[in-house]
C-alpha cells in the first residue's frame, strides 16, 4: 500500500514541476514528404511525415505514449487536420506519423505542431514546423498534381498556382493561399488521360493525368521446352491502360524480364520454386509456381516433314531440332485433312508414322505434334503443313441399270464418285454376249435389236490402275411382260456373294407425287415380299433424253421405316419428274407406284389458239391447254377475265371466271369485248392470251346485212349511170382511135401493081418514090431517077390466098413472100430483099397522136372480093 502511494506522489510531483513552467520539450520534430510515382520529381507530393523524440516518455513508465497532431494551411493558419495518437514506446524513442493530403502538398506551405496528451494531463503545443509549398516561389501559372497516375475511381482535388493579385478563370474558385486556387473533387470512373486546365488572364496552363489500374497478372506457369531451360508464362488478366514508363515491369526469382521471355537457365531434374513480381505506379502483384521440369514437357514441332505415297497408306517423316530429345520418349498424333487421325504413335526420339486405310488418288494434307510419353503435360507446337497425294487403284463396281421404253432399250450407270473411282476413268467397256465396246465417256449404251432373253450383259470401268470388277446385266427371259424398265446390279454381300437380280415391271396407276420443301417425295406400304429392299426410279416425264434417268437403293431394314424416300436439291424448277418404285425380291422386282409430279412448280406458260363464237348474246370461248413442257406446274384451273371496251374511256372490267377445261360459255350484252384467258398453278398465274371480239344479237346481225347490201347495190347504180353519161369520154381514154401514121419529108405515094397473065401467074410491080430531103438518099441516087422499081411474076394461087376484099393501104410486100399479111407501114419500114431496091436508112416517122397496130384481117377480105367475081388485073396498094 505505502508503494502505491509513493508512485502517486512522484506523478504528481512530476506534474506539478512541467505547470509551474518547467516542461520537457518534445525535440528532433522534422516535417518532410513522401514523393509520390511519376516521371518528373515534382510532379506532386500527397504524404506528410513527421518524426520526433521525447525524452519525457523515456522516463515515463507507462506503456504508451499519446500525442495530439494539428496540421494548418501556413499563409492563412487555417485548421485543415487534427488528430491524437497513441504509440508505444521505443527504446530509440523516436515517432513516426503519416497523413495524407487531399490536395498535394505542392499547392501550399503546410504546418505541423504537436503536444503530449495523457489521462491526467496536456501538455503545451511545440512550435510550428513548416513544409514549404510551391506558392512561394512559382514563377508561372503551375497545376498540380500534373503527370501523374491514379487507379480508377480516384475523387481529385486540383491546384492552380498563380501570380499575385490574378485569379483563374476556370474551374478553380476556392482560393487556399493569395497565389493559390483549389477545385471541387473530380471523380475519374474509367481509365483515360484526362487534361485539366488553368486559364488566367488568357494563359492557359495545364495538367495530364494518366487513368488506370494497379497489375493484375494471374496464372504464372513454368515448363521447360528444351529440357534445359525453364520458360514462365502466365496471364495479363484486366489492361492497366498505362503505357511507355508507367506500364507493369516484371521480375523474375528477382531477375528483370519481358512479358512472355521470363527464363531460369540450367534446370534440373528437382522441383523449382518461381516468382513473379508484377509493379506499376498504382501497385505490385505477386505469383509464385512450384513445378518439376520432367513433369512439365512442352515439345517443340517436328521440322522438315516429307511424305512417301502409295495408293492406300503413306508414311510421314520428320525431324527434330533440340539434341535432347532424340532420347526422349513422346508420343505423337497426326492431323489428316483437318482432323485428328484416329491413331497415335510413341517411341523414344519419334521420327516417323505411317497412315494406312487412306482413299486412292486423294489429294492429303498433314501434320505433326508430340508430348512426353511418361508424364504427359501437353501436345506440342504443329509442325508445318505438307501434302501428298496417294496413287490411283482399280475402281469399284458400277452400278447399272437397263431402261425399256417406248423406242429403245438402254444400259445405263452411275458415274464413280471420287471415293469409287480411285483415279482418273479413261472409259468404259461394255460386253453382250460375244461383242465388246470400248465407250470413252458415255454412261449409256443403246441395245436395242441385239438384246436376246437370257443374255448376259457386263459394264467395267477403267483407269490406269486397271479395270473394275465387271457389274453384270441379265436380260430377262420373259421379254414380253416388260413394258418399261428391268435392271439388274452386282450386289456385294458381307461375304462377297453375288447377287444377279432381273426383275420385271407391271402396270400401275399414275398418281401424283407430294413435294416437300423443294424436293420430291414418296411413300409405299410393306412389300411382303421384298429381301432386299427397295428402288426408286426417277426422270423428266417430258424432256428425258436417253441418259436421262436416274434411281436409287434403298436397303431394307426391320425398323418399317424403309417405305419412305425423299430428296431435295437434285430437281430443276418447273420440271414434271416421274418417279416409279419397285421392290426388291428373290425372283423379280414388282412394280409398286408410279406418281407425277412437280419439285417446285413455278408459274405456267401461256395458253393457246383462244379463239370464240357468239350465238346472239351467248359467247362460247376455247382453247387449247398449255403444252407439257410449258405447264411448270399441275394446272389448277383457267381465268377469264372479260373487258368492255368503251367508245371513249378505257376498257372496263365486266367479269372474272373460273374453269377446269378450256373452255367456258358467258353471256353477254351487246358490245366490242376483250377477252383474257390465263393458267393457274399453285406459283400463280402466267401469262394471258388475248381475244377480242363484237356481241351481237340476231336482230343486229339481220339489220347489218341489210344495210350494208343496200350500200353497195346503191353504189353500183350510181357507177353505171356515171359511165353511161361519160361513155365518150371513156372511149376516149381507154379506147383512143389509131393514128395515121405519117412520114416526114416529101414523099410520092408507093404501091404495087399486079397484072394478070395466062396459064396461072401474075406480074406485080412495086414502085417506090424516094424523099429528095433526106441527106444519104440524095447522095446515093445522085445522077439516076427518084422512081425505083421491080418486077415479079409469081403463082396467082399464091396471091388469090392472102389478099383482102376491101382495098386497104400497105407498104410493101414482105420480104420473101408477095402473099404475106400487109402490115402498118409505120411498124416495118424495111425494103424486101427479092424487090431490089436499095436499102434505105434512117427514116424517120412522124405520127398523128397514138396508134394501135392494124389486126391483121386483109388477107381473107381480099380474098373474098377474088371469089365474088372481082378481076384484080390491077391491084395497086399505096401508103395513107
Amino acid at each position: 500500500m505505502s508503494v502505491w502511494l509513493l508512485c502517486a506522489l512522484l506523478f504528481s510531483l512530476i506534474g506539478q514541476t512541467e505547470q509551474n513552467g518547467h516542461p520537457v520539450p518534445i525535440e528532433e520534430v522534422k516535417v518532410d514528404s513522401e514523393e509520390s510515382y511519376c516521371a518528373p520529381s515534382d510532379c506532386g507530393a500527397w504524404v506528410l511525415k513527421v518524426t520526433w523524440r521525447d525524452k519525457f516518455a523515456e522516463k515515463n513508465e507507462s506503456k504508451k505514449v499519446g500525442y495530439d497532431i494539428e496540421v494548418l494551411h501556413t499563409e492563412q493558419m487555417t485548421p485543415v487536420h487534427s488528430e491524437t495518437i497513441h504509440v508505444m514506446q521505443d527504446k530509440t524513442s523516436y515517432y513516426h506519423w503519416k497523413w495524407t493530403s487531399p490536395i498535394p502538398l505542392q499547392c501550399t506551405s503546410h504546418s505541423v505542431r504537436l503536444r503530449r496528451h495523457n489521462e491526467q494531463h496536456i501538455g503545451e503545443w511545440t512550435p510550428l514546423y513548416t513544409h514549404k509549398g510551391r506558392d512561394l516561389d512559382a514563377a508561372t501559372t503551375t497545376v498540380y498534381p500534373h503527370d501523374q497516375v491514379f487507379v480508377v475511381g480516384s475523387n481529385i482535388t486540383f491546384c492552380c498556382i498563380v501570380e499575385t493579385d490574378k485569379r483563374p478563370l476556370s474551374v478553380f474558385l476556392t482560393p487556399i493561399s493569395n497565389r493559390t486556387y483549389i477545385s471541387e473533387p473530380l471523380l475519374f470512373e474509367k481509365p483515360s488521360m484526362p487534361n485539366i486546365d488553368c486559364d488566367v488572364e488568357g494563359n492557359p496552363s495545364g495538367s495530364t493525368m494518366f487513368i488506370g489500374y494497379p497489375p493484375d497478372d494471374q496464372n504464372l506457369t513454368c515448363i521447360t521446352r528444351n529440357l534445359n531451360s525453364l520458360e514462365c508464362h502466365w496471364e495479363k488478366g484486366r489492361n492497366t491502360h498505362l503505357t511507355v514508363n508507367r506500364k507493369t515491369n516484371y521480375t523474375l526469382n528477382g531477375r528483370v524480364c519481358e512479358f512472355g521471355k521470363c527464363v531460369i537457365h540450367a534446370v534440373k531434374k528437382q522441383v523449382t520454386n518461381c516468382t513473379l513480381v508484377a509493379r506499376n505506379p498504382l501497385g505490385v502483384k505477386t505469383l509464385t509456381d512450384t513445378a518439376d521440369p520432367t513433369h512439365r514437357v512442352w515439345l517443340r514441332a517436328p521440322s522438315e516433314i516429307s511424305s512417301v505415297a502409295h495408293a492406300r497408306k503413306v508414311t510421314l517423316q520428320w525431324s527434330w531440332n533440340e539434341e535432347k530429345y532424340a532420347s526422349f520418349p513422346m508420343i505423337c498424333q497426326v492431323k489428316l485433312n483437318g482432323r485428328i487421325y484416329n491413331k497415335t504413335f510413341n517411341g523414344e526420339g519419334l521420327s516417323s508414322a505411317v497412315l494406312i486405310n487412306l482413299q486412292p488418288f486423294t489429294t492429303y494434307t498433314a501434320q505433326v505434334q508430340c508430348g512426353s510419353y511418361e508424364h504427359f503435360y501437353k501436345w506440342g507446337d504443329w509442325s508445318e503443313i505438307t501434302e501428298f497425294s496417294t496413287k490411283e487403284d482399280i475402281p469399284e463396281a458400277l452400278d447399272v441399270w437397263i431402261h425399256y421404253s417406248e423406242q429403245t432399250t438402254s444400259v445405263l450407270w452411275k458415274p464413280l464418285t471420287q471415293q469409287q473411282s480411285h483415279g482418273m476413268i479413261t472409259g468404259y467397256e461394255i460386253t453382250i454376249g460375244k461383242m465388246k465396246k470400248e465407250l470413252k465417256t458415255q454412261l449409256c449404251y443403246n441395245i436395242t435389236g441385239i438384246e436376246k432373253s437370257g443374255q448376259i450383259i457386263t459394264v467395267s470401268a477403267n483407269n490406269s490402275a486397271g479395270r473394275s470388277p465387271p457389274s453384270t446385266i441379265i436380260v430377262p427371259s420373259y421379254p414380253g411382260e416388260i413394258q418399261n424398265a428391268v435392271f439388274h446390279w452386282l450386289k456385294r454381300l458381307c461375304l462377297n456373294e453375288v447377287a444377279f437380280i432381273i426383275f420385271t415391271e407391271n402396270e400401275v396407276d399414275v398418281g401424283r407425287i407430294n413435294s416437300s420443301k423443294g424436293g420430291l417425295e414418296m411413300s409405299w406400304e410393306e412389300y411382303p415380299s421384298s429381301t432386299c429392299g427397295y428402288v426408286v426410279e426417277w426422270f423428266p416425264t417430258y424432256k428425258k433424253t436417253q441418259c436421262a434417268v436416274a434411281w436409287e437403293k434403298i436397303p431394307k431394314c426391320d425398323s418399317g421405316a424403309c417405305e419412305t424416300w425423299k430428296r431435295s436439291g437434285i430437281f430443276e424448277e418447273g420440271v414434271r419428274y416421274t418417279v416409279s418404285v419397285y421392290a426388291c425380291t428373290d425372283d423379280s422386282p414388282k412394280l409398286l407406284k408410279r406418281s407425277e409430279g412437280y419439285a417446285i412448280e413455278k408459274k405456267p406458260g401461256k395458253v393457246e389458239n383462244l379463239k370464240g363464237k357468239n350465238k346472239g348474246r351467248n359467247v362460247e370461248l376455247s382453247w387449247d391447254e398449255v403444252p407439257l413442257e410449258q405447264q411448270n406446274g399441275f394446272i389448277q384451273s383457267y381465268k377469264i377475265v372479260t373487258l368492255l371496251s368503251g367508245s371513249e374511256t378505257a376498257e372496263s372490267h365486266i367479269n372474272t371466271a373460273w374453269t377446269e377445261v378450256p373452255e367456258v360459255n358467258l353471256k353477254l350484252d351487246p358490245g366490242f369485248y376483250t377477252f383474257r384467258v390465263s393458267a393457274i398453278t399453285s406459283r400463280g398465274e402466267g401469262d394471258y392470251a388475248t381475244h377480242k371480239m363484237n356481241v351481237e344479237t340476231i336482230d343486229q346481225m339481220i339489220s347489218a346485212t341489210i344495210v350494208v347490201c343496200s350500200t353497195v347495190t346503191l353504189i353500183f347504180m350510181i357507177i353505171t349511170v356515171l359511165c353511161y353519161r361519160k361513155r365518150k369520154w371513156l372511149k376516149k381514154v381507154f379506147y383512143p382511135d389509131i393514128p395515121e401514121p405519117k412520114l416526114a419529108g416529101k414523099w410520092m405515094p408507093k404501091g404495087i401493081n399486079c397484072t394478070e397473065m395466062t396459064e396461072g401467074y401474075m406480074k406485080c410491080e412495086i414502085q417506090e418514090v424516094h424523099g429528095l430531103e433526106h441527106p444519104s438518099i440524095s447522095e446515093s441516087l445522085h445522077g439516076h431517077d427518084l422512081i425505083s422499081s421491080n418486077s415479079r411474076v409469081v403463082p396467082a394461087q399464091h396471091f388469090n390466098q392472102n389478099i383482102s376484099k376491101s382495098p386497104v393501104d400497105v407498104s410493101y410486100c414482105p420480104l420473101e413472100k408477095l402473099t404475106s399479111i400487109i402490115e402498118n407501114a409505120s411498124y416495118n419500114l424495111t425494103i424486101p430483099e427479092p424487090v431490089g431496091v436499095a436499102q434505105i436508112s434512117d427514116l424517120s416517122l412522124e405520127m398523128q397522136d397514138a396508134y394501135l397496130p392494124i389486126p391483121k384481117f386483109v388477107q381473107n377480105n381480099f380474098a373474098g372480093k377474088v371469089s365474088e367475081g372481082y378481076k384484080p388485073q390491077t391491084a395497086y396498094l399505096t401508103d395513107a
